[in-house]
């Protein structure tokens, strides 16, 4: 009896032990086995502990057990598996195989020749975009363009932002900048500005020339009595009453004959001032094609780049449609889905913000052309631009080129006329120290007593008048120094301007070699990415890759695109710099049949004629000139218009020989 109690007692023990011994209901370790560290408690009452009864920060086994226990009388059960931390021995070295070299792509891969994701039981893959149905309106599905760069770079006219107006014509570069040279505001400013220097010049030189006019004319008229040489004490005898009108007219000249040079001086410095004109405007010509031709090949840019992201976002919802059909299979977890998700989520932003470039590019574009909204009530571009990021190199001549800016560029130009005008300046200052003397001559006629004019005086008068400043408080002494200052202050500016051209010339020659060999890099690159992304699908497919693969090459494929994309540009837009620097832009000087009569366009033509001698500095700074007339260059780049010169010349020799 006393065994049997003592056994139905440790039954009763043991079934209370099991009991306080079970896991608790938050217990998250895979065998159900508590691996907190509870020491203390379990020692007093040897229950679990919810808020410890999770698995150690340290535990590293692969069922999630703890692997150092802190009960040394109750160790839970063995780690199954390796533990990470333990190194493990006697592994077999596998070598790796000498796979052989993927070929490069040869043909065209678009996104729509990948393989199509499998179909969903909840109503098939996610649709790509078609004709009519995306929200930026491409006229052809991005399934049908081919994912390298030239053909993103030709792609680009598909796309319709939304802001250009219906029936909108269409312009190409050569349009764009002949619409530019006509309605740009700061040509026509320029152009204002010559015809503000030639009215200044008009008036300035008006001083050298006689003065005629009428200088004098007065007539009084007057009642009353008229004392003929009778006192006014005697009788009224003698006296009358008669009106009486006097009248005269001065008709007369004046000229300058000598004021110490300071007119003839003022009136060779405004001269020059307009043939600084005409050189501004040739250097605004200059700068406003070169910002035209960056500005259209920017929309165009961008409008590549936008296909490059719709197709980035079309490729993405392949993966999302893909790893959501291959998880309701049940051969991939959520977790892949998540990951397609998120990346077309991050996708969408970068799409977002090229739309957005390419309607801020097209909004510049039509404030630089200097176009009016047609209907300001409904604001819509009036054209739409019509071009492909063309590379096309150029053999580039460094010294060549250089040589070619010191001779055309209109800014040197208008420097050194500078010097000259601020020269006459200092001559005319001088001239307060002189004399100045006028001379005036004309004829007079005089009437009066009584309404016969034939009592007239006439005659001819001539005459000189004179003034000298003998001391005038130092004034003329201040303006010659001050005119001095001014003249070096533009002969440091003239030989800064000569650096300044070479390093245009050299930063352009420079951005150019630096886009040219970008082209040269990443053209392979983007066939290699198109290729790696076609790979990694197709291991996807069988089963011998991972999802991320796939999206790495996506990503590659996109920065390999907008690298050679940005280089294409890049390389446009150096090249408009480096005409700009070198005023090579001659082929568009037809416009001046809008903005400029015919006797201005004739005038621009002299003036800016590269033919003519550079004009000698004034004596103090001829030794200091870094550009003498002396100086020539055999190596100069012929423009544009000598060239069609040279060869219209060359053909009517060559049909006169064969006549």
């Amino acid at each position: 009896m006393k065994n049997r109690f003592l056994f139905l007692s440790m039954l009763l023990t043991g079934a209370f032990f099991l009991r306080a011994q079970q896991p608790a209901s938050n217990d998250a370790s895979v065998q159900g086995i508590s691996v907190g560290t509870q020491a203390d408690l379990l020692a007093q009452s040897n229950t679990p502990i919810a808020s410890t009864n999770q698995p150690m920060a340290p535990d590293q086994s692969a069922p999630g057990v703890s692997v150092a226990p802190s009960l040394a009388t109750n160790p839970p059960t063995p780690p199954q598996g390796l533990i990470a931390t333990n190194e493990p021995t006697n592994l077999p070295l596998i070598t790796q195989p000498n796979l052989p070299q993927a070929p490069l792509i040869t043909n065209a891969v678009t996104p729509g020749s990948l393989l199509a994701p499998l179909p969903t039981a909840t109503g098939g893959p996610i649709k790509m975009p078609t004709t009519g149905t995306n929200a930026f309106g491409l006229q052809n599905s991005v399934l049908n363009i081919p994912l390298t760069a030239e053909a993103l770079a030709k792609a680009g006219n598909q796309v319709i932002p939304g802001v250009i107006a219906k029936n909108a014509r269409k312009l190409s570069i050569d349009d764009c900048v002949q619409l530019t040279l006509q309605k740009n505001p700061q040509i026509l400013t320029a152009i204002a500005a010559i015809r503000q220097a030639s009215g200044n010049y008009i008036t300035v030189r008006a001083g050298l020339l006689p003065q005629f006019g009428v200088t004098n004319v007065g007539y009084q008229y007057s009642y009353g009595t008229v004392n003929q040489g009778v006192s006014q004490l005697q009788a009224n005898a003698g006296r009358t009453e008669q009106p009486f009108s006097q009248w005269n007219i001065e008709l007369g000249g004046s000229q300058l004959i000598f004021d110490g040079w300071k007119t003839p001086s003022l009136t060779a410095a405004a001269k020059l001032s307009e043939q600084i004109a005409y050189f501004q405007l040739r250097q605004t010509i200059d700068a406003t094609i070169a910002t035209v031709v960056q500005q259209f090949y920017q929309v165009v840019l961008d409008r590549a780049l936008v296909i490059a992201n719709e197709q980035q976002v079309a490729l993405y919802k392949t993966q999302v449609s893909d790893q959501q059909s291959r998880y309701d299979a049940g051969t991939v977890p959520r977790f892949n889905v998540l990951q397609a998700q998120v990346q077309l989520a991050n996708a969408e932003p970068p799409l977002i913000q090229a739309k957005n470039n390419l309607r801020i590019a097209l909004f510049t574009l039509v404030t630089t052309i200097g176009l009016n909204y047609p209907n300001l009530q409904n604001i819509e571009i009036p054209f739409d631009v019509v071009g492909n990021l063309d590379y096309i190199p150029r053999k580039i001549d460094s010294n060549a080129s250089i040589h070619t800016a010191l001779v055309r560029n209109p800014q040197l130009k208008a420097e050194r006329m500078n010097i000259l005008v601020a020269a006459r300046q200092i001559t005319a200052a001088i001239a307060g120290w002189l004399p100045t003397v006028n001379a005036n001559a004309g004829r007079e006629y005089q009437g009066y007593q009584g309404r016969n004019l034939d009592a007239t005086l006439q005659g001819w008068f001539m005459g000189a008048t004179g003034s000298w400043a003998i001391f005038d408080g130092l004034a003329t002494y201040g303006n010659v120094k001050s005119a001095k200052a001014t003249m070096m202050n533009y002969k440091v500016a003239y030989d800064n301007g000569v650096r300044q051209v070479i390093l245009q010339v050299q930063q352009a020659i420079s951005n150019l070699k630096q886009a040219q060999e970008t082209i040269d890099s990443q053209k392979a690159t983007v066939e290699q990415a198109v290729e790696a992304l076609r790979l990694s699908r197709e291991r996807l497919n069988a089963g011998a890759g991972v999802q991320l693969d796939v999206i790495n090459a996506q990503v590659q494929l996109l920065q390999a695109q907008t690298a050679v994309l940005n280089a294409f540009y890049s390389y446009i837009s150096s090249m408009a710099q480096y005409d700009q620097a070198l005023s090579l832009n001659t082929q568009y000087e037809e416009f001046f049949d809008d903005p400029m009569n015919k006797w201005e366009k004739q005038r621009y033509t002299n003036i800016n004629d590269n033919e003519k001698a550079r004009p000698q500095l004034p004596r103090a700074l001829r030794k200091d000139d870094p550009l003498p007339p002396s100086t020539s260059f055999d190596d100069v780049i012929k423009s544009s218009t000598v060239r069609k010169q040279e060869q219209r010349t060359s053909s009517a020799a060559t049909k006169k020989a064969n006549d």
